[in-house]
C-alpha cells in the first residue's frame, strides 16, 4: 500500500550537472577528447617555456645560457630581439590554450585549416620539386621526416574534422 503522506517520502534527486534544456531535463556536458585537453597543456607548457626564455634573455643577455636560448630557439629573423619573440611567442601560446580550453569553434577551424594546407603546401611542392628534375634530391632521412610531417598535418586535420563528439565539444552557434 502506498504511503498518504506524499510530501513526507519525497527524495529529492541529487543537483545534476550540465546545461538545461527548454523543456527542464537537464543534459550531460559534452566532454572534451584527451587528445585536445593534451594539445592545451601542450600550448600551456611553450607559453611557460617561451615566458621563462624571455626572462633569461632579457634579464642576463651576455651570459652562455641566454646566448644559446637566442640561437636555437628564436626562429625569427634578426630585426625583432629575442626577448620581444619570446614574449610575444608567449602571448600567443596563452591565448591560443585559452580559446581551445574555452572551446572556440574558431580555434577548431583554423587549426584544421591550417594543418590541412600546409599539408597541401607541402606535397605541392614535392610534386614540383620532382616535376622539375631538381639536382639535389632529398636524403633519405630528409624524405621520411617530410611524409611524416605530411601524415601529421593531415591526421590532426582529420581528427579535428571527423573524430566522433568533435562537433558537439566545439559548437558554433549556442542554440544546438
Amino acid at each position: 500500500m502506498p504511503p498518504r503522506d506524499g510530501i513526507r517520502t519525497y527524495v529529492p534527486r541529487e543537483e545534476q550537472k550540465g546545461p538545461r534544456t527548454d523543456r527542464g531535463d537537464w543534459v550531460d556536458p559534452v566532454k572534451l577528447p584527451v587528445l585536445i585537453k593534451l594539445f592545451v597543456w601542450l600550448l600551456v607548457f611553450r607559453a611557460a617555456a617561451n615566458l621563462i626564455f624571455a626572462l633569461i634573455v632579457g634579464l642576463a643577455p651576455e651570459t652562455g645560457v641566454a646566448t644559446f636560448i637566442s640561437n636555437n630557439f628564436d626562429a625569427w629573423p634578426r630585426q625583432m630581439p629575442p626577448e620581444g619573440v619570446f614574449y610575444l611567442s608567449a602571448a600567443l601560446y596563452a591565448i591560443t590554450a585559452w580559446r581551445w580550453y574555452t572551446r572556440d569553434w574558431r580555434a577548431r577551424w583554423f587549426v584544421m585549416f591550417l594543418s590541412g594546407a600546409t599539408a597541401a603546401k607541402m606535397l605541392g611542392n614535392y610534386v614540383a620539386d620532382h616535376a622539375s628534375g631538381s639536382p639535389t634530391p632529398m636524403a633519405p632521412a630528409q624524405t621520411a621526416s617530410f611524409f611524416t610531417t605530411i601524415a601529421m598535418n593531415l591526421i590532426i586535420c582529420g581528427y579535428l574534422a571527423f573524430y566522433p563528439g568533435m562537433a558537439q565539444a566545439f559548437k558554433e552557434t549556442p542554440w544546438d
